[in-house]
């Protein structure tokens, strides 16, 4: 007997659906980088990431290329990767990166940033902030000289 084929609704099958404000967590298979996994599935012969099965399939609609599924949550990737459309929205690639800067989900906080200026200020080496925050001295360097978070200012 060939092996079962998934279909497209069979995307539920992997998808711990809790509350309906609650994230929705993946339970398939994982792929893409290793700092940046995210929930896949299989139906059809296209593999393509099990939120954007979930929209299409609810919506009725099928996503155009290039846009991407942007979710309110931050918690699209691994470990939840969060299925709830209530979470989703559609937008460009400009739109994402827009609200990754707004949530602050590349590079370090701006508190954090905050923080080591202080402990510059204060006399802490650089070596030990590294030490602290588990990041390599020459970035604490950069952000003691202004090369790198330059924009982050104190409040």
């Amino acid at each position: 007997m060939p092996p079962r084929v998934n279909e497209p609704v069979d995307v539920f099958r992997f998808i711990d659906m809790r509350g309906k404000d609650d994230c929705w967590t993946w339970n398939g298979t994982w792929g893409g980088r290793s700092r940046d996994r995210r929930p896949y599935f299989m139906a059809n012969g296209r593999r393509t990431m099990a939120y954007r099965w979930v929209w299409e399939l609810v919506t009725g609609d099928q996503i155009p290329e290039g846009v991407m599924v942007l979710h309110s949550c931050d918690n699209g990737g691994y470990p939840i990767g969060c299925c709830n459309i209530a979470h989703m929205r559609l937008g460009s690639v400009a739109d994402n990166s827009a609200d990754m800067t707004e949530r602050q989900r590349v590079g370090l906080p701006h508190t954090v940033v905050r923080a080591i200026r202080r402990l510059i200020e204060q006399g802490m080496t650089q070596q030990d902030i590294a030490n602290r925050y588990a990041l390599s001295r020459e970035t604490v360097s950069a952000i003691a000289t202004g090369r790198i978070y330059k924009r982050i200012h104190e409040d």
